[in-house]
């Protein structure tokens, strides 16, 4: 490139809407996806739904308008008077109430609405993840299916998310006490039923299919919640592999194809 297109470059760019709209715009876009990336960490996925994903695409362009008009109004804020700048300093330190989960509206409306959106954004993340888990639990009507489910689930995060085991392990426990609770009603039920000396069972009445209905709604609650977790902290690709130990626990040959547990490797430093 010769002197002469290296000064017209230089003057497209210095004069171009390049400078003065496009660098802006991308730059404090591309920050803007980088802090709602870091902060779904362990809530949800910013493209988990079309619902999501419009509202992360309406707070990039959000973002974007007001780095433009931040840029623009750059050059005119060395005019404002100095009474200006030292209110505005004083107001940084005045003494503030400390915030609830949801943002104040004036900071609401100092971000031109980004702080809402954003609100709504975690808050559609959440709404996805709970919609994806109750699809996904859609079919089991047994405990003893959640009971295989929820085992191999359990082993599947051990292996892909060690540092979350104690989580995990928790989530386990209280899924299976809820499993074992439904499996336990179940089958008090079922013996008061079965009449004495006749292999026929009669209708259940309206207490007993409430309690069974109750306690095995308990148990997909609490296999949902680690079912939750795996979502939340786990990648779209896992997708498949989810959906392979749900279709193995539904199949009528669950208690045969269920793996022996493997044995956990762990490596430790030789002590001298």
């Amino acid at each position: 490139m010769s002197m002469h297109d290296l000064g017209l470059f230089m003057t497209w760019y210095h004069h171009g809407w390049l400078a003065e709209y496009a660098l802006p715009a991308a730059a404090g876009a591309g920050l803007t996806w980088i802090g709602l990336a870091r902060h779904a960490v362990g809530k949800g996925r910013l493209l988990g739904s079309r619902r999501s994903a419009g509202l992360t695409l309406l707070i990039l362009a959000l973002t974007g308008a007001v780095g433009i008009v931040a840029a623009m109004a750059l050059p005119h804020l060395a005019k404002l008077p100095p009474l200006t700048a030292g209110l505005a300093t004083g107001a940084t330190a005045m003494p503030r109430k400390k915030q609830d989960d949801t943002t104040q509206p004036y900071v609401k409306f100092m971000t031109l609405g980004i702080a809402w959106f954003r609100e709504r954004l975690e808050y559609r993340m959440h709404l996805d993840a709970c919609r994806w888990c109750d699809r996904f639990l859609d079919g089991f009507e047994t405990s003893t299916q959640l009971r295989v489910f929820i085992y191999d689930l359990r082993n599947y995060l051990l292996d892909r998310h060690p540092t979350l085991t104690k989580t995990v392990n928790h989530l386990f426990d209280a899924a299976d006490e809820a499993m074992v609770h439904a499996l336990d009603v179940q089958t008090r039920t079922d013996e008061a039923r079965r009449e004495a000396g006749s292999p026929w069972m009669r209708e259940p009445t309206a207490d007993e299919t409430y309690l069974c209905r109750s306690a095995l709604g308990e148990a997909r609650n609490r296999c949902g919640d680690l079912l939750l977790h795996a979502y939340v902290h786990g990648r779209r690709t896992e997708q498949p592999e989810l959906e392979s130990l749900r279709t193995k626990a539904l199949s009528d040959d669950a208690f045969h194809s269920s793996p022996v547990p493997r044995p956990r490797l762990t490596f430790r430093r030789n002590r001298v």
